[in-house]
């Protein structure tokens, strides 16, 4: 039996995959769809992973937007040091503790967000690095975390 896979960047293959119906990839595309003929059926996805594999939080674009909420709250003492640092002084060299003051606050936070609310985070920051960081797309995923990790304890 030959299989096919759809390219990852044909609008068919993304909306299969956005609507998790994998079934429809195993039946031969139309004409008009990219396909790629194979033996078996591959697919791989790019997920966002908000954890490394030493338990570390990677802060991705998607991460970073996912718990932007948590960082503007939880992280603004360090925030607000760094920018009237820099108000006072544009030398990048003055304010480089204060950056490792809010790169270390935003890591921390990421992870315990992660351990707090994996399932809830993980989801949330997939559907932001699917959709490209657009919010209005990931609402659900959004009220799921913030329910689970509430920005404003």
């Amino acid at each position: 039996m030959e299989s096919y896979l759809l390219s990852s960047s044909s609008p068919e293959f993304r909306r299969l995959h956005h609507s998790g119906n994998w079934s429809k990839l195993l039946k031969k595309p139309s004409q008009s769809q990219r396909i790629l003929p194979c033996r078996t059926l591959i697919i791989a996805i790019e997920m966002a992973s908000t954890i490394d594999s030493a338990g570390e939080p990677i802060p991705t674009s998607a991460v970073l937007m996912a718990s932007s909420k948590h960082i503007a709250t939880k992280c603004r003492i360090e925030n607000m040091a760094f920018i009237n640092c820099k108000k006072k002084d544009p030398n990048p060299e003055k304010c480089l503790d204060k950056g490792q003051e809010v790169t270390r606050c935003v890591l921390g936070l990421l992870k315990g967000l992660h351990q707090r609310c994996t399932k809830e985070m993980d989801a949330y920051a997939g559907c932001m690095y699917y959709h490209t960081n657009e919010f209005d797309l990931c609402r659900k995923e959004q009220q799921v975390f913030e329910k689970a990790c509430p920005w404003n304890e």
